[in-house]
Formats: C-alpha cells, structure tokens, sequence
C-alpha cells in the first residue's frame, strides 16, 4: 500500500531553498513550474522590455519577472511569469520573503506542457487573491487573453493594441510588434 505524500504547510516550503525549474505551492502540494521554451521566453523578455520602458518614463508601479508572492489565506506561493505592482502597493524594504501583497498586474505565457485545468485554476486564484488584471499569452496562437474581475474575458488578437488599464494609465502594445519581436 502506498502512503500518501505529507501535506506541507506554507512555511515550510517557503523554507526550502529555491531550485529550478521554479517551484510554486498549492494548498500543501509543491507543483513545478512548466519548462521554459524559446517562443516562452522571448515573449517574458519583450513584455518586460515594453513594460519597463513604459514604467521608467511614468513611476507608475514596479515590473519583475518570476517574483515569489505568498498568499497565507490561500496556503499558496506562487511566481507570475511577469508581475506588475503599483509602487503604492510594493512592500518598503522587501528583501528576503517573499512578497504578501498580490501584483496588479499578472501575466502567465504559456508552455506546451501547461495544463488548461492548472492555468483556469491560476487564474480564478489570481482573481480571488485581488489581481486587478490578468494576462494569459499565447505563443503559439499569438494571443492575449485579458482577465479582469466583473467583465468577460476578451481574447486579443494582432493588429490589436493591448492596454492594462485600470492598472497602468496609458500603457499601448502593438500586438503585432510584440509577436514580431517575439518570433526574431
């Protein structure tokens, strides 16, 4: 007879030592992060570019890439593909822990060995935890599908212009520039 595996509690992974591939926690199990393919990387690293542009010129938040967040309510620790908090919101000082404060903005890009139930699951969390805004990338669609609380999804396609409204007041990206860049 095989024993199940022993819950962990969310101190005790976020006492472990980080590894790769990344890691995140759900409700007392350690689930590994989808591997990271080129088209997945390359579009994180053109978002990261057009959001940190945008964000140098206006202070309006902060971005980061792969950020451990902790949601205690939850029992969950998770890490966006890319994070956008307002600075308003960003924890003074945060150093070691990881942050308690959920993004404004979170984006997911998808891998081939993403599951759809995980990422419905990762959204509605993100919904409840009090992520404003969610964007799921497609590399292989090419497509954005945007996420708020109260509204419909909306699927985006290029020649669309992506905003991240309420979260970042005049943010435009070029959904044909971003996938172009993203395909070099």
């Amino acid at each position: 007879m095989t024993t199940p595996a022993a819950r962990l509690t969310l101190d005790e992974f976020l006492a472990m030592p980080e590894t790769k591939p990344y890691r995140e926690f759900v409700r007392g199990q350690i689930v590994e992060k989808a591997t990271v393919t080129p088209p997945h990387s390359a579009l994180v690293r053109e978002l990261i570019v057009e959001l940190g542009i945008y964000l140098r010129e206006t202070g309006e938040a902060r971005v980061d890439t792969e950020l451990r967040h902790a949601d205690a309510h939850e029992e969950r620790s998770y890490l966006p593909d890319v994070s956008v908090t307002r600075l308003s919101r960003f924890p003074k000082g945060q150093r070691e822990r990881p942050v308690e404060v959920a993004p404004d903005l979170a984006i997911e890009v998808l891998s081939p060995t993403d599951e759809a139930g995980n990422v419905v699951d990762k959204v509605n969390f993100y919904l409840r935890a009090g992520v404003e805004l969610i964007w799921v990338v497609d590399p292989k669609r090419e497509a954005i599908t945007v996420y708020q609380r109260g509204a419909a999804p909306a699927e985006l396609r290029a020649p669309a212009i992506l905003d991240a409204r309420p979260v970042l007041t005049n943010l435009a990206i070029d959904l044909s520039a971003l996938f172009d860049r993203a395909r070099d």
